[in-house]
């Protein structure tokens, strides 16, 4: 309960979030909001491999801290991160090359095309820098027994980045649906910052996830 109890209250403000992000994009007309829901759709299968990670971090990285065994948790940690850097980017560089066969499966108007193509770009280019240190990094601090320190971050950067920089691109400075994803890169880049730095710190090693 002590593990589970942050990181349900971190999703589920999380997925909230996300609920409050796809209302802001329905202020934006029925081309971005269609190209909101096929980049959202399509914009998984770069980050198939980042999701699969997360679960196995969970794993490995408890088991190695239950053991006590530090140094091998950081050398899986590194071992996981690496792969799913490498999958993210190959994936996303196939996803974007694929882009017109992919996106011809659907019936959009120029306009949709046109957003849907400018937002898998953009996510692409992002999750290949920084989903590993968003989500991975994270769930390796969560099976260390860091739990509190992810949940503050997390509900945070969401409130701070994700709700509050969408509304200022995309509804104050009249950006659209393209601010939204912008704010998307920025919560990621402050989810990553604060994770490194956390990670670098040591701090996790205080944790024993079985006491």
């Amino acid at each position: 309960m002590r593990i589970a109890l942050p990181n349900s209250i971190e999703n589920g403000l999380f997925a909230l979030g996300r609920v409050l992000v796809t209302g802001i994009v329905a202020l934006f007309g029925t081309a971005q909001i269609a190209a909101n829901g096929v980049a959202n759709s399509i914009d998984q299968i770069p980050i198939i491999v980042v999701n699969a990670v997360n679960l196995a971090m969970i794993t490995v990285v408890g088991q190695c801290i239950g053991a006590g065994k530090q140094e091998q948790a950081k050398a899986y940690t590194k071992k996981l991160m690496k792969l799913s850097y490498l999958a993210t980017t190959v994936l996303g560089v196939a996803v974007c090359a694929l882009l017109p066969v992919i996106l011809g499966l659907y019936e959009l108007s120029p306009e949709a095309y046109r957003y849907s193509c400018i937002l898998i770009v953009m996510h692409n280019i992002l999750a290949a820098l920084l989903h590993p240190t968003s989500f991975n990094l994270a769930n390796s601090l969560r099976a260390s027994g860091d739990v509190r320190f992810t949940m503050y971050v997390g509900i945070g950067s969401m409130l701070l980045f994700r709700l509050g920089s969408a509304l200022l691109f995309g509804v104050i400075l009249q950006m659209g649906v393209i601010g939204v994803w912008i704010a998307m890169g920025a919560d990621w880049t402050a989810r990553s910052a604060a994770f490194v730095l956390r990670y670098r710190s040591g701090k996790w090693k205080q944790f024993n996830a079985i006491k």
